[in-house]
């Protein structure tokens, strides 16, 4: 018995801490302007959205990042795309719910836009 425990809980520990440790991952949306221009994320009152990467491929009007928040209904855009080709800085951008945000790539010369974020808890 004791020999079975021993193997079993390492086992049972290695679960425990990989689901600990993918908890906050984050996410990529590669967007396309004729597939699939825009995506809309909500974040809950009691969370927060970290914007860590938001790039362009091709074109010249650039994609934007737009947050409404609730219940006021006040909209902003809150980062702009950089452009892959060029070196722009690329800055992180955090939005406190309750708010709506919304990412478009609507330049129809572009061949991608790319976004990559995290929910977190407050």
């Amino acid at each position: 018995m004791k020999t079975a425990l021993v193997r079993v809980l390492p086992i049972l520990f290695l679960f425990v801490f990989t689901r600990f440790a993918d908890a906050g991952d984050f996410q990529s949306v590669v967007l396309s302007p004729t597939m699939n221009p825009s995506v809309t994320i909500t974040v809950s009152g009691d969370h927060f959205l970290v914007i860590r990467n938001f790039t362009q491929d091709g074109g010249s009007t650039r994609g934007e990042v737009t947050a409404t928040l609730q219940p006021s209904n006040l909209m902003a855009t809150v980062m702009t795309a950089s452009f892959v080709n060029s070196a722009e800085v690329i800055n992180n951008v955090v939005i406190a719910g309750p708010a709506s945000v919304s990412v478009t790539c609507s330049d129809t010369l572009a061949t991608s836009c790319f976004i990559t974020y995290r929910k977190g808890d407050d």
